[in-house]
């Protein structure tokens, strides 16, 4: 992957696209995670400080690959040039990196703590919008954003007509909240918990691009001229005007997306499906393989209704939604029990009433603050 994007991720510049190919780079290995974080950690400077096109100059000067290794060769200079100003941008911060790691990790913990529903603007100041009473909650440019009496946020145009280009937005749920946004376009979308939605201010060109992390369901406006994607952990839906949920959290080893109504496009990697109603690809993000099944497509939105459904699930993955619902962490002593589970339960019961119509005489549970320790 091309190492500006590494920075333009940093600077959160990255368009939906792009969006998109960054996810997939880093889910790809942990080495990829680990060189990102580093990166992130040591950023200090305007990456605009250094000349790209003349560093790729000198780097292809300097390089000269033999036959046997043409295939190398480009890989060998995205290497080289993601060095060379690695090299650049390490050592003109060398004097303030140890201050950086510290605020880095500061604020990464912070986040983790947070419990609240937040907005973040182009500009990268944050609206919790759990605080914000009804009416005008932020005004950027020519845009305001209002919260309304159901407690949705929708945005509406300030003075006249657009100017610029539209900047780009990120509402983010935690764990065991959700939340309705009505996008620029009157898109609708309803949030679950623990995921983010980044989309621009306002809708312009010749389509409507979002990234979505974790799980949502849209009602999209009908737009014939401007088709509505959607991209997830490598993955793209695309539409004109439908309704459709997305399960694409990050620590789920399957995309699933649902269709309600309407017709989408979905495509990933190599792999490209049509989609009717009442049909449902799941995408297996290790071995990039799609499979279209027959489902009852009201049950992949129980979550909307404050339901889990479960069908034939396995232990690790209702474990996986007590942990985003309840915002605990699940600990297994021993193996994931290999039971499975199928049926409805009400998300508004506590805790300690989910897991014990979850137990079993081989499955036990124990709480200890927000651990949820599981024996068999």
């Amino acid at each position: 992957m091309e190492f500006k994007l590494i920075i333009k991720k940093i600077n959160d510049t990255l368009t939906p696209e792009e969006e998109s190919i960054f996810a997939a780079w880093y889910k790809e290995s942990d080495s990829n995670r680990e060189y990102f974080k580093r990166v992130q950690n040591r950023y200090q400077i305007d990456i605009e400080e250094i000349d790209l096109e003349n560093a790729w100059e000198i780097i292809g000067q300097k390089i000269t690959p033999k036959r046997s290794n043409r295939i190398y060769y480009k890989y060998a200079i995205a290497a080289s040039a993601a060095l060379l100003i690695g090299i650049a941008y390490f050592a003109k911060t060398n004097t303030s990196i140890n201050n950086s790691v510290v605020k880095t990790e500061n604020a990464s913990a912070s986040e983790k703590k947070s419990n609240d529903i937040v907005l973040t603007l182009s500009d990268g100041s944050k609206v919790v919008l759990n605080e914000e009473k009804n009416g005008v909650v932020a005004n950027q440019k020519d845009v305001v954003i209002t919260k309304d009496n159901e407690g949705q946020i929708r945005y509406g145009q300030n003075n006249g007509a657009h100017t610029g280009k539209p900047t780009y937005n990120t509402l983010a749920t935690p764990n065991g909240k959700t939340f309705q946004i009505a996008l620029p376009d009157g898109t609708n979308v309803w949030m679950n918990a623990g995921s983010s939605l980044k989309y621009p201010t306002y809708f312009s060109g010749s389509e409507r691009a979002v990234v979505l992390t974790g799980e949502a369901y849209f009602e999209v406006a009908h737009n014939e001229k401007m088709p509505f994607k959607v991209f997830s952990n490598g993955q793209q839906v695309e539409v004109l005007g439908t309704h459709f949920n997305i399960r694409a959290y990050e620590n789920e080893p399957v995309l699933k997306t649902t269709l309600l109504e309407g017709k989408i496009k979905i495509t990933e990697g190599g792999n490209s499906a049509l989609v009717k109603p009442g049909q449902q690809i799941v995408v297996s993000l290790d071995k990039h393989l799609m499979k279209t099944k027959e489902v009852n497509a009201e049950l992949a939105i129980a979550w909307k209704n404050r339901l889990f459904y479960f069908e034939n699930a396995k232990y690790d993955e209702i474990m996986r939604e007590i942990e985003r619902w309840y915002d605990v962490d699940v600990i297994y002593k021993g193996k994931i029990p290999d039971e499975r589970f199928e049926g409805a339960i009400q998300k508004d019961l506590k805790l300690n009433q989910i897991l014990k119509m979850l137990e079993s005489s081989d499955v036990h549970f124990k709480v200890s603050g927000k651990e949820v320790i599981v024996t068999q």
